[in-house]
């Protein structure tokens, strides 16, 4: 399988992923059976977001208690939250649900704008503040306008 390094993030990982969307479909079982495939077939990056119901207690669920070891994998998950408090409680709620204790690539997901350090809106600092304690290892964001996407991109701010 042909692998690719993700952005600035260093992390080299076979070129296909799991994205986790369409598990949110299906049951704890039959969740845990497919994702456990696709880690078996080579995948090791699997990407959710908190707005996917309930597809972070699968992944986690799927991956821990030894199942795998958690360096084995890679998972980005992603917060629609526009407060810093609302950050913060998501991504303890991501930890829990992902049954992890770091994340691997944490996301600002479908922003409206490209949050800054000093901005007034403080996320880019919370996402600073739990990369330094460790609960985040790479910041990202995803973006649905290219307007913002490439203010994103232009910023150098973000690694994914």
């Amino acid at each position: 399988m042909t692998t690719i390094t993700l952005a600035s993030t260093g992390i080299t990982t076979p070129h296909n992923a799991f994205g986790a969307l369409p598990i949110q479909r299906v049951n704890m079982d039959t969740a845990v059976s497919i994702l456990r495939k696709a880690y078996k077939g080579g995948m090791t990056f699997f990407d959710t977001a908190r707005a996917y119901s309930d597809s972070e207690e699968k992944l986690g669920q799927a991956f821990s208690n030894g199942w795998v070891k958690r360096e084995e994998i890679f998972i980005a998950t992603k917060s629609g939250a526009e407060t810093p408090e609302e950050l913060r409680a998501q991504l303890e709620t991501s930890l829990h649900n992902l049954k992890t204790d770091y994340i691997d690539i944490y996301q600002l997901h479908c922003v409206k704008q490209c949050y800054r350090p000093g901005d007034g809106s403080c996320l880019y600092e919370v996402l600073q503040e739990a990369k330094a304690q460790g609960k985040i290892r790479h910041i990202g964001i995803t973006a649905h306008k290219i307007g913002i996407a490439e203010e994103i991109a232009e910023s150098g701010l973000y690694e994914t």
